[in-house]
């Protein structure tokens, strides 16, 4: 019987643990819901579609953000992440009860992706054409090893 009591007072504290770990991460998402409609107020967040891949001498980030200008494109990069934001605005001279349907007003992109290699994000370059945004990003230079000699 002791034991039968002991395993129900460990399930109960493992229950106990799990509720509370449920409520933590339940506020956590919360905070970062607010804090990214905080950022993108209205509208739909998407993440654009991106194909990344290395040569020799860079890694290369191609990612699709159709309907954005250049000028409304902000890139950010570490030297293992490269952040892209990206916002599309409708601004036309059609009376807002004219509209039957309206999903094309407002639209942001966000994508922050983890580089395969480390780079040197100062040496970065980017370049936009037809929806299509291209970034390179040189490699960073890995110091070889070299054997060290005990005197």
């Amino acid at each position: 019987m002791v034991e039968v009591a002991f395993w129900f007072g460990v399930w109960r504290d493992i229950d106990r643990e799990m509720r509370e770990l449920r409520r933590r991460l339940r506020k956590t998402f919360e905070e970062v819901s607010r804090a990214v409609e905080k950022e993108f107020p209205a509208g739909e967040l998407m993440k654009p579609l991106v194909d990344i891949y290395e040569t020799p001498d860079e890694v290369v980030v191609v990612a699709e953000l159709p309907g954005v200008r250049k000028e409304d494109i902000g890139i950010e990069a570490t030297e293992d992440t490269l952040e892209i934001r990206a916002e599309v605005r409708r601004e036309e001279e059609v009376k807002e009860e004219a509209y039957y349907r309206r999903e094309r007003y407002y639209k942001a992109f966000y994508r922050r992706l983890r580089l395969p290699v480390a780079v040197k994000p100062e040496g970065a370059k980017a370049s936009y054409k037809d929806g299509i945004l291209t970034v390179r990003l040189p490699k960073a230079v890995v110091e070889k090893k070299h054997r060290i000699t005990i005197e």
